[in-house]
């Protein structure tokens, strides 16, 4: 899995802010295609903040910065990197573009128009990637008059701004207010009905410390190898998918013939897709010509086992505390836990992180020691402080697992996992800060929601079986219309995450 990531010049040590984020990239991605934003912020003479176009003596510093970490930082098999920046020519007009470069200490290219920059990266082994493509016409969309599939073989469905699937499609854009709302004509779906092959993927648009921040998108490849060679030669090929933020697995064939690829069909073509998720799956659906012709409804098909050896996942989620409206001083909590079993197994560990700092510190077939940060709660609307890791377990039903945080320290079986979630508040710990800054036992508050609503949480989710986390899809269609088809699939979980493969084209 990879995100891209956008570091941005800020008031404090840039530098060392920029070397963690490598840091941070190499705990949480198999690869990092680092996305610069070569932009400064200034105030115009009678007050009005305004962003700058094009190349500016600051903005090329930092730019050799970035290619000095990309080298000193990559290594194959282990952690790929990439150098990247997002083009800010006129693309008010063109739609902005995230610029990758196979090769280290390539130029910051910021030329005013799409053709200009186009013209310039055929020259150089370069992709320049459509980003939140479905804004209003003249608004940084994509406009898809200007586009060269051999310098953009995919294009972005999901990131930080929502998605840009299409106008009547999951998940808005609805997270940058100043952008505005998506419309159609500009969308992914667009594309694709323009004839275009344009592979799919998600990724992030963020630069607050953490490469990969669960929520943002992420984008997976399928590459032979962990090398800058073999995942460009999968870009290229568009063996590409995008994830929301749970890392789904997924694999699409038509014909035995894999996503991204184009072929050709007299007859019937066979259509397969798999998924294994995160947690429950609730759908998947094959949308052919942009239209869903087929539909896997997941949920309601599978039960918990009753007895005997399971395959579970189930995430643990810490977070929530204090907040400051209650008068609180209010600090990030450090948490320091294990997870342990001694009569099942742990298969893997899956990382749901949203900020920078947190580790999985030491990890076997029994146990899972991990150091989480979580900020403060925010009233603000929608926004999330909880950091979380998803654990796949495997055993008979009435195996026990533990989890010790210090503060708690629970044990449940298997089979008590598979049959609802639960929540641990840290009551003591609450109890302890308002007596220590105001003087307060419980007994002298009035009402007692105080230390709940201040308690830091742990939430352990109910466990979903291997039923329920994997599912397929088979159809056949025997109603290929003259031309060019294209298929891609959709998938959600129950829990609101979302994947998107890469089409297929069948020509007939």
């Amino acid at each position: 899995m990879h995100s891209q990531y956008k570091p941005q010049s800020s008031a404090g040590d840039w530098n060392a802010f920029l070397e963690s984020a490598f840091e941070e990239g190499r705990e949480n991605l198999d690869f990092f295609p680092i996305v610069y934003y070569p932009a400064v912020y200034y105030a115009t003479p009678e007050g009005l903040q305004v962003e700058s176009i094009g190349g500016r003596d600051e903005c090329r510093a930092e730019w050799e910065k970035i290619n000095a970490l990309v080298k000193k930082h990559h290594k194959p098999g282990r952690f790929v990197t990439f150098a990247g920046y997002e083009w800010n020519g006129d693309r008010t007009r063109w739609g902005d573009h995230n610029v990758f470069y196979f090769h280290d200490d390539q130029p910051l290219d910021l030329p005013l128009t799409i053709d200009e920059l186009l013209a310039n990266l055929r020259a150089r082994k370069a992709i320049a990637i459509p980003h939140h493509t479905a804004y209003a016409p003249g608004q940084r969309s994509k406009d898809w008059d200007h586009h060269d599939e051999s310098l953009s073989p995919f294009a972005e469905i999901f990131s930080g701004h929502g998605s840009s699937e299409g106008d009547d499609t999951p998940l808005d854009m609805v997270h940058n207010a100043a952008m505005g709302p998506r419309v159609s004509g500009r969308g992914i779906q667009d594309a694709l009905a323009r004839g275009y092959r344009l592979g799919i993927i998600a990724s992030n648009d963020s630069g607050n410390g953490l490469p990969g921040r669960h929520g943002g998108g992420l984008m997976a490849c399928y590459a032979r190898e962990l090398t800058r060679d073999a995942l460009w030669e999968a870009f290229l090929a568009r063996r590409v998918y995008g994830v929301t933020g749970d890392r789904m697995r997924l694999d699409f064939r038509i014909n035995d013939h894999f996503m991204g690829e184009a072929f050709r069909a007299k007859g019937p073509v066979e259509v397969r897709a798999r998924v294994t998720g995160t947690q429950a799956i609730d759908r998947i659906e094959l949308i052919k010509n942009n239209r869903v012709v087929a539909t896997h409804c997941h949920n309601g098909t599978w039960e918990p086992p009753a007895r005997g050896v399971a395959r579970l996942k189930v995430k643990v989620e810490h977070g929530w505390g204090p907040a400051a409206r209650y008068g609180l001083k209010v600090r990030e909590k450090r948490w320091e836990a294990r997870l342990e079993t001694d009569e099942a197994r742990l298969l893997s560990v899956e990382r749901c992180f949203t900020r920078p700092g947190q580790r999985i510190v030491e990890r076997s077939d029994q146990h899972c020691s991990y150091a989480l940060v979580t900020a403060p709660r925010s009233e603000r609307t929608g926004a999330s402080n909880t950091q979380s890791l998803v654990f796949e377990l495997e055993g008979d039903l009435g195996a026990t697992v533990g989890l010790n945080c210090g503060e708690v320290a629970v044990r449940f079986t298997l089979a008590e996992l598979l049959a609802g979630s639960r929540c641990l508040p840290l009551l003591d710990e609450a109890e302890a800060v308002i007596h220590d800054q105001f003087g307060l036992s419980r007994q002298q508050v009035e009402n007692a929601d105080v230390f709940y609503h201040n308690a830091w949480k742990i939430r352990i989710h109910r466990a979903a079986p291997e039923a329920g986390y994997t599912a397929a899809l088979h159809w056949t269609d025997r109603q290929l219309a003259p031309g060019r088809n294209f298929y891609y699939v959709r998938v959600s979980q129950l829990n609101g995450q979302y994947a998107w493969s890469s089409p297929i084209w069948v020509d007939c």
